[in-house]
């Protein structure tokens, strides 16, 4: 059995470790890619050779030309390529070392604070024990219980009043002529009929039995109105007598020297929710690079295919592929070099190439594996997941499925089952109403996600 924060920093291993696969599919990316474009320069020299070997001056200029310019041209976008690259990489490696320490700095904040929830936990028991003894509090905690049972039972009885009414006024509600006399508040004060209608009405009476059934369905009404309102009485002095114990306690906690424990416990909370910001704020900046990098290198590399390109075309010349063609029918030991060259450096193209597509779709898949368990961090951890108070029992399971989703074997959405499937939230200090409770409520994302009661609200009483 592991805490939520084990859990939860086990998670973030497994993302480093990810970022760090990302890093070395990229670096193998990015080094077949430049191969790929050295390697066409190495194309476009050779028949820059051939040109000055095999045609005459004047169309030799002008091709040899046109090749340099290409060159130069695909150079400059490569180069332009591999600098935006790296500045982007230099972001990115600082925007990470940026979330490391703000979750390590959040982590200390959660340490500082769970110390001092400790102590205010440890106090609250002791006084607690001593208090539990004192005849007022004595009297005080019986007299909660007692209202407490009288409330239960009033709450019973006006919730079976409403259903026996809702069922037992059916009928009453399906007989169309008492429901208009009814309605008409007939035989009331309140009823208003001319000396016809009135005359109508009184028979219509006769018939249906009005008076009795009019007096009927009015008490069937009022019964639940009349318990729930006495329900509500009781709730009303329940509250007052857990204010009397509450303040007891409180003033026991208050003697016992609590005051300073909950200012320091509450500063702490106020750390833990500005580190959170922070945290917050560098995850977002990594993730706006995070998206940058993915439409730059995983969604087409556009310089990179433009160099190509460029490379290509001016290989592809038809006048080049005629001197080509021409130097292979007609070899001669110079020609025949320079083909050779041409030839074995297709091969290593088409090698490097097979290498950059190889390391370009591992790139892309690890980034995607390496966001959805990012993904299952933060929404696990904004649940407060990451509480001290929580623990997972299937610590061996998460384990082989986090590593499962490094390596693709397994989805993202099983960790998310196997992460909320083995979470139990254990007692924390929040879960005491002695004396109040503590004097804030917890942190957002620190034990529920949420807190109890509103700023500075105490639950009240240990009821």
């Amino acid at each position: 059995m592991i805490s939520g924060r084990q859990a939860l920093a086990q998670i973030e291993q497994t993302i480093e470790k990810a970022r760090q696969q990302e890093a070395k599919c990229e670096l193998a990316y990015t080094r077949a890619t430049e191969e790929v474009g050295r390697l066409r320069i190495q194309r476009t020299e050779a028949f820059r050779e051939l040109a000055r070997l095999k045609l005459d001056a004047i169309r030799q200029d002008q091709v040899v030309g046109q090749l340099d310019a290409a060159e130069r041209q695909a150079l400059s976008v490569l180069n332009s390529r591999q600098e935006a690259l790296r500045q982007l990489n230099e972001r990115r490696r600082q925007a990470e070392e940026r979330v490391r320490q703000a979750e390590a700095q959040r982590q200390a904040a959660v340490d500082a604070l769970e110390q001092a929830l400790a102590q205010v936990e440890a106090l609250r028991r002791d006084v607690e024990a001593r208090v539990s003894t004192d005849p007022e509090w004595i009297t005080a905690r019986a007299r909660v219980a007692e209202i407490t049972g009288q409330a239960q039972q009033a709450e019973k009885k006006a919730v079976q009043a409403e259903t026996d009414r809702d069922e037992k006024r059916r009928p009453y509600e399906a007989d169309p002529l008492f429901m208009y006399l009814w309605k008409r508040k007939f035989g009331t004060a309140a009823y208003r009929a001319g000396p016809f209608t009135r005359y109508m009405d009184r028979i219509v009476a006769r018939v249906v039995g009005y008076d009795k059934a009019r007096a009927n369905y009015a008490l069937l009404n009022e019964i639940p109105e009349r318990l729930r309102e006495h329900a509500r009485r009781i709730i009303d002095d329940l509250r007052t007598v857990r204010s009397r114990l509450t303040a007891l306690e409180r003033q026991a906690l208050v003697a016992a020297g609590i005051p300073p424990l909950e200012e320091k416990a509450a500063q702490g909370r106020e750390t833990v929710e500005e580190s959170d910001r922070r945290l917050t704020e560098a995850r977002s900046a990594l993730t706006k690079l995070d998206r940058t990098h993915d439409a730059s290198v995983l969604e087409g590399d556009a310089p990179y295919r433009e160099a190509v390109a460029l490379l290509a075309a001016a290989d592809e010349r038809e006048d080049l592929n005629q001197l080509y063609e021409e130097a292979l029918r007609t070899p001669t030991p110079q020609d025949e070099a320079i083909v050779r060259r041409i030839q074995a450096t297709d091969v290593m193209i088409n090698r490097a190439l097979r290498q950059a597509v190889d390391a370009h779709r591992q790139l892309k898949e690890t980034a995607q594996r390496r966001a959805t368990i990012e993904q299952e961090w933060e929404e696990l951890r904004s649940q407060g997941y990451d509480t001290p108070y929580g623990t997972f029992g299937n610590e061996a399971a998460l384990g082989n499925v986090l590593g499962g989703v490094l390596t693709g074997a397994i989805g993202g959405a099983i960790l998310g089952q196997v992460l909320r499937g083995g979470f139990h939230h254990g007692p924390s200090p929040w879960d005491s109403g002695f004396g109040g409770g503590i004097p804030f409520p917890q942190p957002g994302g620190f034990g529920t996600g949420g807190s109890f009661g509103g700023g500075g609200f105490r639950t009240g009483g240990s009821f």
